[in-house]
């Protein structure tokens, strides 16, 4: 009961913090200053993904390695109403890719450009490429395997609390063109659900597992902005995440540890290649469950038993980018 309740308490408690400070806001901001702007994305996304990133695939599962490149469409509408004390921002955002096509709608509160209290409400559906891979669909446990769902048939959706504190390290740091060195701090709680799982069912709406339940991420971002002009920014991004309750995971997956907690770390950099292109290049390395059993049939690992963790390369992207 006390659990239920904290649950209940929390997106009040977010709500009257924006609320107190749109008040601020009101007080402060200037009418005629609401600021609009869109922007429209184009990617090519390079993905090579490890032998240990395949293992749930039936015909990729005994591969030492896969890479493929794959187009992504953004579009990004923003608005803005500065403040002296705090800023209101909000955006719409939706996104087609190769796993999907998804939307989210975003609300926040910035004050004096360093603290960012936020709402988010999502939604999208995915793509299933056979036995290759499963975007979208429910586990079954007795099966072993996922009933794919035809894209447009399900969906899934939620919500997120989101906050995050910039740290500007370069006013601590002697002034130079090689110190300007940000932190970012960040938090997230978030709600998931799909329409075709019941409680307790696994589930994929795009990448990784899910169940109907909360989640959270919390983590941080080292920015360092370089004095290179082909190479502008490096960057240092490392996560915590995991599910609120294991109870949300039915009693059959008891074994594979719904509470573990994976951490990650991201290394990035961003390149320039002309007036018209950018890119990003990165790495995901992740603290992920360690089985009982080395070797499994693919689309088994959710009935694996946990014994530990382990790091592994999760995958490595470039990602070339015009904006439009």
């Amino acid at each position: 009961m006390e659990a239920a309740t904290k649950i209940r308490l929390f997106p009040k408690l977010i709500l009257s913090v924006l609320f107190c400070t749109s008040l601020i806001f009101a007080e402060t901001a200037d009418s005629d200053s609401l600021l609009f702007e869109k922007e429209h994305k184009l990617s090519i996304v390079g993905i090579i993904l490890p032998h240990n990133s395949l293992k749930n695939s039936e015909t990729l599962h005994s591969w030492p390695f896969f890479a493929f490149p794959a187009p992504a469409w953004l579009s990004n509408y923003k608005w803005q109403k500065p403040g002296k004390l705090a800023t209101i921002k909000g955006s719409a955002v939706g996104e087609a890719n190769f796993a999907g096509l998804g939307l989210k709608l975003d609300v926040s509160v910035e004050l004096i450009h360093l603290l960012e209290l936020g709402i988010q409400a999502n939604g999208g559906t995915a793509l299933n490429y056979g036995k290759t891979s499963t975007f979208m669909g429910v586990y079954d446990a007795e099966e072993r395997n996922y009933h794919q769902d035809i894209i447009f048939t399900e969906y899934a959706y939620g919500f997120t609390y989101k906050s995050s504190l910039t740290l500007p390290l370069l006013v601590l740091l002697p002034k130079s063109k090689w110190t300007k060195i940000i932190l970012k701090l960040s938090g997230e709680y978030a709600y998931s659900a799909y329409t075709g799982a019941d409680d307790g069912e696994v589930w994929k709406a795009g990448n990784g597992n899910m169940v109907n339940g909360f989640h959270y991420k919390c983590g941080g971002t080292l920015i360092y902005m370089t004095p290179f002009k082909r190479f502008p920014m490096a960057m240092l991004a490392a996560n915590v995440s995991g599910y609120k309750h294991a109870y949300d995971f039915a009693h059959v997956y008891k074994d594979y540890n719904p509470a573990f907690k994976t951490v990650s770390i991201v290394p990035m950099l961003s390149f320039k290649l002309n007036e018209t292109w950018n890119g990003t290049l990165m790495a995901a390395i992740s603290r992920d469950r360690r089985y009982e059993q080395d070797h499994y049939e693919a689309n088994e690992e959710l009935l694996q038993k946990q014994v530990g963790a382990e790091w592994d390369l999760r995958t490595i992207m470039c990602i070339f980018t015009r904006k439009f």
